[in-house]
């Protein structure tokens, strides 16, 4: 394994202020949260076909958010968070985040699949924000089906950018946690970067990497984070 060239760009190594982590592939487990929620809704076909062609670099997120939309319309957030209930997490999601905050670090969500999805996970597991695609929410609650906001890779960096912007923290006190194409950009900009259970570009992108089922062991490869 071979560092990536931005090691060199970490600053002090034990004033780490931030922790961004992806969802599908990285706190979801095995699926991703769209393909989880059209099991539900049932599309579940026309999502797998969506996401294969994203993976591929076929198609834009755009075009998988305009697909997946429509089948939203009608539905109420409390109906998603219960079908969110049985989504597989990686295991100690809630203990890491717990973790971070004692050491004065807070979490965030950053990731291209739908916001509303991510912001009830972050909810739930105790991170600061998240991040995603935005379907209009009517006043009851209930999604519209209709997109209001594209998300992509790069507007995954720009949503860190600005947290870090708003909380006067350097993008070099900044630490990375993904698994594929959405998280790159990211890990190009942070301090330091760990690809899980990732693709071969993700790897190649990342300063070091890990094929595990527990979000504890992340914690012991970034430089410094433990031993304060």
């Amino acid at each position: 394994h071979h560092p990536s060239p931005i090691t060199h760009r970490m600053s002090n190594q034990s004033s780490w202020r931030l922790a961004c982590f992806d969802l599908d592939g990285t706190l979801v487990f095995g699926t991703s949260t769209c393909l989880h929620l059209a099991a539900q809704l049932g599309h579940l076909e026309l999502l797998t076909q969506l996401e294969s062609q994203y993976a591929k670099g076929e198609i834009s997120n755009a075009r998988v958010a305009d697909g997946d939309a429509p089948y939203y319309a009608g539905k109420s957030l409390a109906t998603i968070a219960s079908h969110l209930d049985s989504i597989p997490i990686i295991k100690n999601v809630a203990s890491v985040v717990s973790t971070l905050k004692t050491l004065g670090i807070e979490s965030l969500i950053c990731t291209v699949t739908w916001q509303f999805a991510a912001q009830i996970l972050a909810e739930r597991y105790g991170f600061a924000q998240a991040s995603g695609v935005e379907m209009q929410i009517d006043e009851q609650g209930v999604l519209t089906g209709r997109v209001m906001k594209y998300f992509d890779e790069y507007d995954k960096l720009a949503f860190v950018k600005a947290y870090c912007e708003s909380n006067r923290i350097p993008l070099s006190n900044v630490f990375a946690v993904g698994d594929s194409r959405s998280d790159i950009p990211l890990f190009g900009a942070v301090g330091f970067s760990v690809a899980i259970n990732a693709t071969s570009a993700a790897k190649a992108a990342a300063t070091t990497s890990i094929q595990t089922d527990d979000l504890h062991d992340v914690l012991a490869l970034v430089p410094g984070l433990m031993r304060r």
